[in-house]
């Protein structure tokens, strides 16, 4: 599912007007399109509806609404926030209202009274060209529709959001939903801006193919039913070694959780077989709750870390496995960077590499850059902050193209995380952002999940690009799932993988 910026969607509509669709035509739709989306979530018996319309565009789609609702014997109101309409198609809908006997108030303390007792607000104040922060006549206006009781219902952009940014640099309407229209926009996707949004529902008023392909959006983002499509098949006669075999390299004596966690994530997530390596110190935490992963104690450092000496039976397992994930708990040691770059040497398995694996080699980057295999790596903000010696602040300020950026320069897949994590590789120029998930996944181990569901999806044939996308999408649906029936605060990384096998396809 495609997002496009302001720049886009502008080319797109443009093209569609081109194409057989004139302006007019197009607001005709959205505001209808709106108008009956609006019908299913009240009815005309519950109570006086009031449409607030801007002077520019999205202001002339409320008018459309308002008719509408009119028409279909709604109590409604329109309420010009800014005064008259500027933009022609806006002009022709707000007379249009008028001849349907829409009432049409200018703002004022009879429109802030209407308002406080609408049972519903649509906000058609301001669309995809807001910038800056809003003034004080703005504010007044905003601000008055948040104090309303009333549901808010945007109309594409919840007013007073940057639309390419997602940034809200002022005050700005709190929507309860947003009705994207055609496509969604960065906003829809990216914080603080998505928290304005409410419930994001796209409107499709029937553009054309010729319309859409006018305009190459390089963001994206995954539906139930695309994630599905990607997903690769399982046939009834395959064996366990169909779905490969990953080797987590994960843990230590003061994180056993975390080997766990990861090689149960990526039994869950369909890796035929997972073989299990942490340090011999650690193996009475690990290996009793490792009941279908194999077990590979290895040689450990006086603190329970791996060390050096584990390289040679490490090298001996990467022989048999298809896919490697690394970091996960391992510490930070004096010998940890050594143990990771030993055991990427000379290896083109695909390889996971997180948490204490990106620590390791921060500073290190262009060991990275030299791995022969397909690589990707899951920082937060603040392990990407050390990779690019970058601060945090900037990277995430551009998370995007912090992301991108350092993707092409040394060629792996990023899958930066966050409440909004995107993935970025190199050979494309499409950026996922993810938009499953909650605040359940603000937790220790939840990483550790991400990364075991990663590797299994690397080991059962994705590329790297969609392994990733797809990792991120589940992870999130996974506790979307816990929170039907858990508190969010409640949610543990173990709930997680109690919840994959519900929620993957």
């Amino acid at each position: 599912m495609r997002i496009t910026t302001a720049a886009e969607i502008r080319l797109i509509e443009e093209k569609e007007n081109e194409v057989g669709t004139p302006f007019p035509e197009l607001m005709e739709r959205a505001g209808t399109g709106c108008a009956k989306r609006i019908m299913d979530l009240t009815s005309p018996s519950e109570g006086p509806v009031a449409v607030l319309c801007g002077n520019g565009k999205n202001g002339g789609d409320g008018f459309v609404i308002s008719r509408v609702l009119k028409e279909a014997g709604y109590d409604v109101t329109a309420i010009l926030g800014f005064g008259l309409p500027k933009a022609e198609d806006a002009i022709l809908n707000h007379e249009r209202a008028l001849a349907a006997g829409v009432p049409v108030l200018l703002w004022s303390g009879t429109a802030k009274a209407l308002m406080a007792n609408a049972v519903l607000l649509v906000d058609c104040l301001f669309g995809i060209g807001f910038r800056g922060a809003a003034d004080e006549v703005q504010s007044d206006v905003f601000e008055s529709l948040n104090a309303s009781p009333a549901t808010v219902v945007s109309v594409d952009v919840p007013s007073g959001v940057i639309t390419d940014t997602g940034e809200v640099l002022g005050s700005a309407v709190k929507a309860d939903r947003t009705l994207a229209i055609s496509t969604l926009k960065p906003l829809h996707v990216f914080y603080p801006a998505r928290e304005y949004c409410g419930a994001v529902e796209l409107l499709d008023i029937g553009l054309s193919e010729a319309a859409l392909g006018a305009a190459d959006s390089a963001l994206m983002t995954l539906d139930d039913g695309e994630a599905a499509a990607l997903m690769p098949t399982r046939d009834r006669t395959a064996h366990k070694n169909d779905f490969g075999h990953v080797l987590s390299v994960c843990g230590s004596y003061r994180m056993p959780g975390a080997a766990c966690l990861c090689a149960e994530a990526a039994v869950r997530s369909g890796a035929g077989l997972v073989t299990a390596a942490y340090p011999e110190k650690a193996y009475p935490a690990i290996a009793s709750h490792l009941t279908e992963s194999m077990s590979l104690p290895l040689p450990a450092s006086e603190e329970g870390q791996l060390c050096v000496a584990s390289l040679p039976p490490l090298r001996e397992a990467r022989k048999k496995a298809t896919v490697m994930v690394a970091g996960c708990g391992l510490g930070q040691s004096w010998e940890m960077p050594g143990v990771l770059e030993g055991l990427m040497e000379n290896c083109a398995l695909p390889l996971v590499l997180d948490a204490d694996g990106l620590n390791a080699l921060a500073g290190r980057a262009d060991v990275l850059k030299a791995y022969a295999g397909d690589l990707v790596i899951t920082p937060h903000p603040g392990e990407m902050a050390r990779l690019t010696g970058r601060p945090v602040s900037e990277v995430l300020a551009d998370r995007v193209g912090t992301a991108k950026t350092f993707a092409d320069a040394y060629g792996v897949t990023v899958l930066l995380k966050g409440a909004d994590t995107v993935v970025a590789a190199p050979g494309t120029d499409k950026v996922y952002v993810n938009t499953s998930g909650n605040e359940g996944l603000a937790k220790g181990g939840s990483g550790d999940t991400l990364s075991g569901i990663l590797a299994a999806f690397l080991a059962q044939g994705l590329p790297p690009f969609e392994a990733a996308c797809l990792a991120a999408f589940y992870h999130g649906k996974a506790a979307e799932f816990c929170a039907l029936d858990m508190a969010l605060r409640s949610i543990c990384a173990t709930d997680l993988l109690e919840a994959l096998p519900f929620i993957l396809p």
